[in-house]
C-alpha cells in the first residue's frame, strides 16, 4: 500500500467527493451518486477504501485520450491505495451495473498524464475510471524476470532493469506507456520480429476479474483466464501486477538507416533483413515527399558490447543495390531506449501533441501487402498524415504466441504491420473524413485477409465485425466474458461485445 494514500481518512465509511463534499453511495433509481444517506431510500453504500473514489473538480485527464476524438465523462475516479480497493470497487460496480475502465495514465509528469488509447477504448461514460498510477511499484528484478505493478511504465522498468544488465525483450517507441495497458492490447516494438509482442513475454499475471475476484494466473494456472486477459482489450479482468521476462542487455546500439525510392525493393529488403536475423531492432517507414509520392526507409539497430563490434557487413550483404545508406550512430543502450523522446518533445513544442490523431494499425500477409499499399499510399496525402509516417514493418507469425493476437491470412509466416501514425495539424478541417478513410482502409485490409490491432481508430465497428475479427476464437471468448465479467461492466469503450 502506498503510504500517502493509506493516511487519508475515510469518515464513517463515506467516500470523499469534490471539494470537501462527501457521498454515501450509489442511488440505483437515479443511476447517480448520492450525498446524503438519510434522504435516499435504498442507497447502496460505497465500501471504505484505502484510497479515494472521487468526483474530481477537474476530470479532464479521464475524459479524453491520446487520440482526442472523444470526450466521455466518468462519474467517479478511483485512486486506489491498494489492490484490495480495486476488488471492492469492481465488486461494487458489478452489483450496481456501473461500467468500469482502467486508465493507465501514460506519459511523464512534464507532459501531463493521459490514456494512450486513440478511439475512446479506455474511457468510460457515466462509470468509474480507475487510475492505476498509484500502483506503479517495481517489486523486484531477478535474473530473467521482473515483478511489477501494472501502473508502472515500460521506461521505469527498462531503466531499472538496465542497472542489473537486463532489458525487456520488446520495447515501445513511446517509452512511457503503462505495462498493464500494453499487455491488454499486445505491445509491439522494433524487436517484435524476434520476440513477438510484450504480451508474449509475460510469465504470470495478477488480475481482478469482473466479479471482483483476485487471481494469479499463468500458462500452468488458470490458463484460460491468462490467455484471455493478454491482448484481451480489458474485457475479462483488470491487470494489477505481472511477471515480465527480461533478457541480457548489451551496452551499445548501432543505428543504421537505408532509404529507397523503389517500394518493391524496400519490401524485399525488409523481409530479407528479418529472415537473416542480422539486426536486433527493425522498423520500416513510408514518408510523403513534398511534391507527391513516397520515400521508404529502413531503420535498424544492432546491439553489442565492446570489445565486440556490430556486423554491419552482414546487413549490407542481404540488401539490394536500391538501398541507399543513410546516417549511422552508436548510442549507449539507455539512450537507445529513449531515442524517440526528442521526437515527442518536438511535436509538443509545435502544438501537435494535443491534436486529434486518427491512427490506424492493421496486419496484412506479406504477399498481399503490395496490393494493400496500392490502395493506402495511392490515396493518402501529406496533409492527411501531418508529420507522422506510415510504418511498414515485417513480422514473423511464429513469434506471436498469444491466441488473442489474431493473425492475418497468409501463405507463409510473414506479414506486415501497416500503421498510419496520423498526426494532422491542430484543427484539421476534416477529421471525420480521415475516420471514414480509416474505415475504408480497414475494410480493404479485411478483404485481403488482414486483421486490426486493438489500438487505433476504426469507426462503426459492429458485433459482426468483431466476430469476424476473432473468427474461431469468438465463441470461447464470449463464454469467458460471461464467466469472468457476467455484468459486462469492464472496458465498454472497446465495444467488442456490444
Amino acid at each position: 500500500m502506498h503510504t500517502e494514500l493509506s493516511r487519508r481518512k475515510i469518515l464513517s465509511g463515506l467516500v470523499v467527493v469534490g471539494a470537501g463534499a462527501a457521498i454515501a453511495g450509489w442511488d440505483p433509481g437515479a443511476r447517480a451518486w448520492a450525498a446524503a444517506p438519510s434522504s435516499t431510500p435504498g442507497l447502496r453504500q460505497v465500501p471504505a477504501l484505502d484510497g479515494t473514489l472521487l468526483l474530481p473538480a477537474d476530470a479532464s485527464a479521464f475524459t479524453e485520450d491520446f487520440g482526442h476524438l472523444f470526450t466521455r465523462q466518468p462519474q467517479a475516479v478511483l485512486t486506489p491505495g491498494s489492490v484490495n480497493d480495486i476488488q471492492k470497487v469492481v465488486r461494487y460496480a458489478r452489483n450496481n451495473r456501473i461500467p468500469v475502465a482502467v486508465n493507465g495514465q501514460s506519459g511523464t509528469g512534464t507532459e501531463g498524464r493521459h490514456s494512450h488509447s486513440h478511439y475512446g477504448q479506455a474511457l468510460v461514460e457515466g462509470g468509474i475510471a480507475i487510475d492505476l498510477k498509484p500502483l506503479s511499484r517495481i517489486h523486484g528484478i531477478a535474473q530473467g524476470i521482473a515483478d511489477v505493478d501494472a501502473g508502472a511504465t515500460w521506461s521505469t522498468l527498462a531503466l531499472q532493469a538496465l542497472e542489473t544488465g537486463q532489458a525487456p525483450p520488446v520495447y515501445n517507441d513511446f517509452a512511457h506507456l503503462s505495462i498493464g495497458g500494453t499487455l491488454s492490447v499486445g505491445g509491439l516494438g522494433g524487436t517484435s520480429q524476434r520476440y513477438g509482442s510484450q504480451a508474449d513475454n509475460v510469465e504470470w499475471l495478477q488480475v481482478v476479474t469482473g466479479t471482483g475476484e483476485l487471481v494469479t494466473c499463468s500458462r500452468t494456472n488458470r490458463r484460460a483466464l491468462f490467455e484471455a486477459v493478454l491482448v484481451g482489450g480489458g474485457q475479462y479482468a483488470v491487470i494489477v501486477r505481472a511477471g515480465i521476462k527480461l533478457i541480457p542487455a548489451q551496452t551499445t546500439a548501432r543505428s543504421l538507416e537505408f532509404t529507397y525510392t523503389d517500394r518493391d525493393a524496400f519490401l524485399r529488403d525488409s523481409l530479407a533483413v528479418m529472415r537473416a536475423g542480422v539486426v536486433n531492432d527493425q522498423n520500416g517507414y513510408a514518408e510523403p515527399k513534398p511534391g507527391g509520392g513516397w520515400t521508404y526507409r529502413l531503420a535498424l539497430g544492432i546491439f553489442y558490447s565492446a570489445p565486440a563490434q556490430p556486423d554491419v557487413a552482414a546487413v549490407q550483404a542481404v540488401l539490394s543495390p536500391q538501398a541507399t545508406a543513410g546516417p549511422s550512430a552508436d548510442l549507449p543502450f539507455r539512450d537507445w531506449l529513449l531515442r524517440f523522446d526528442p521526437n515527442w518533445a518536438a511535436l509538443k513544442a509545435a502544438g501537435f501533441w494535443g491534436s486529434q490523431k486518427p491512427w490506424l494499425m492493421v496486419f496484412v500477409g506479406a504477399e498481399k501487402t503490395p496490393a494493400y499499399l496500392d490502395t493506402v499510399l495511392g490515396e493518402l496525402t501529406a496533409t492527411q498524415m501531418g508529420p507522422g509516417p506510415v510504418r511498414i514493418s515485417p513480422m514473423d507469425a511464429r513469434s506471436l504466441t498469444r491466441p488473442n493476437f489474431v493473425l492475418p491470412k497468409r501463405r507463409t509466416n510473414e506479414f506486415f504491420e501497416v500503421s498510419l501514425i496520423r498526426i494532422p495539424a491542430p484543427n484539421h478541417p476534416d477529421v471525420p473524413g480521415l475516420l471514414s478513410q480509416n474505415r475504408r482502409f480497414y475494410d480493404r485490409a479485411v478483404s485481403l485477409g488482414g486483421k486490426r490491432y486493438l489500438v487505433g481508430s476504426v469507426p462503426s465497428l459492429t458485433r459482426a465485425d468483431w466476430r469476424a475479427h476473432y473468427g474461431s476464437r469468438w465463441a470461447s471468448l464470449s463464454d469467458l466474458k460471461r464467466h469472468y465479467d457476467p455484468a459486462a461492466i469492464l472496458t465498454p469503450g472497446q465495444g467488442i461485445f456490444g
